[in-house]
């Protein structure tokens, strides 16, 4: 059980009340003393501005550099360029407008198929296969987009698929990452061999639209196949170390934006103030080596079935045991009538160090029973050293603005 308040900031999707319900959480409307505040909107809005001093809130700042598609591929491409050998997961990928004339060669001579996006689409809207050395339809001074070459993946059934996971950001300073081991896999409709969208492209909301779709082929677990993808060459332990690298690597990509974003936005008084949930889009290669697609800053937490509301639910409830252990913050806060403003609750934090104190022990005992495995830090990952390689000229890069992001106008 966790014994603290928790304040929605709009409807959330029925797996979070069901999961905040198991463990205990309450929740008043507009209740000014919740430690936790949730947003679930669909829609971006200021976060933080009016969180008080105690509060935690389930949004990252400036996750928008990591979850919209050009700024995320400009994140990884500066990465690649200054340490190739660490970051091989993106596919080879092309911004536009900005790169149009780098793609329109590599289509004409090359014997490669690409998909095009647009940057902030979603559901699957907008996505054009470009068959190699076809004619190029998209129009040179196109609304920002990305292309990626489309990965031959390893199929089931003849069948392509990819991996939805759920990756726990708890903390930027220090930096902690958590992925769940199980998660969404999303499977074409029809087989590979068919020249329609509904054997080429994985995504939910598309196949939905086959009218020959059954809706539980398409949308299966990852427990649901594991044992297919070990009898096929690869133990699913090695896998997760794949999975979580390239997980890694990608949330370092953009960690000192995000870092700096937080110190101005969402400050840490005594303990870090902001998570979230994000919702990692994976396609595993023949050699299954994992290729990160994008990243999802709303993954959907609905559900349409039994295993799947209890993998949802579970997994929404073990996040927040890990992310807001602040049982005694929140005594705190309820036992003071005349409240806390900033200076105060900083310096009873300071004065009170009980307040934070157990938090690892907490995380660590949920971990004994959750799905979720700690993948930063990690000493036993194999590719341990090369995070702290990818840390260190991360953190020599200047924060700057990228296609589809903009910096705050603000001294970061």
């Amino acid at each position: 059980m966790l014994y603290i308040s928790v304040r929605y900031e709009q409807p959330c999707f029925r797996s979070v009340y069901e999961a905040m319900q198991e463990i205990g959480v309450s929740s008043e409307d507009n209740d000014g003393t919740a430690i936790l505040i949730w947003h679930d909107s669909l829609k971006e809005c200021d976060y933080f501005s009016h969180l008080s001093p105690w509060q935690i809130v389930n949004r990252l700042p400036c996750v928008s550099a990591l979850c919209r598609k050009a700024p995320f591929a400009y994140l990884l491409q500066r990465m690649q360029k200054l340490i190739p050998s660490i970051y091989t997961f993106m596919p080879k990928t092309f911004i536009l407008p900005a790169q149009f004339d780098e793609f329109k060669k590599a289509v004409e001579k090359g014997d490669k198929a690409y998909i095009f996006k647009p940057d902030s689409s979603s559901q699957g809207s907008g996505i054009i296969i470009i068959k190699p050395k076809s004619e190029i339809e998209i129009k040179e001074d196109c609304p920002l987009a990305v292309v990626q070459e489309y990965i031959n993946s390893y199929l089931i059934r003849n069948t392509k698929f990819d991996l939805r996971l759920y990756v726990l950001v708890a903390s930027l300073n220090p930096l902690e990452i958590y992925v769940y081991r199980n998660g969404l896999a999303r499977f074409c409709s029809e087989e590979i061999t068919t020249e329609s969208k509904f054997g080429q492209l994985s995504n939910v909301t598309i196949n939905q639209a086959n009218p020959n779709a059954d809706i539980s082929e398409v949308s299966q677990l990852v427990s649901d196949i594991s044992h297919q993808i070990e009898l096929d060459g690869i133990t699913m332990k090695e896998l997760w170390q794949r999975i979580d690298n390239a997980i890694v690597l990608t949330i370092i990509a953009a960690h000192k934006t995000l870092s700096e974003a937080e110190k101005w936005y969402c400050p840490n008084l005594g303990y870090p103030r902001c998570f979230q949930i994000l919702g990692f889009d994976i396609l595993l290669d023949k050699n299954f080596d994992p290729w990160i697609m994008e990243v999802n800053r709303r993954p959907s937490l609905d559900y349409y079935r039994g295993k799947e509301r209890r993998m949802k639910v579970g997994m929404i409830r073990d996040a927040v045991r890990i992310a807001a252990p602040y049982e005694k913050a929140q005594i705190a806060v309820n036992s003071r009538k005349w409240g806390w403003d900033k200076s105060s609750w900083t310096n009873f934090v300071k004065m009170t160090p009980s307040i934070v104190e157990g938090v690892s022990e907490a995380r660590d005992e949920v971990l004994k029973k959750s799905l979720f495995e700690r993948a930063y830090p990690n000493s036993e990952n194999p590719n341990s050293r090369n995070w702290e390689i990818a840390r260190k000229v991360g953190d020599l890069l200047p924060i700057e603005d990228m296609p589809g992001f903009t910096l705050p106008r603000l001294d970061l």
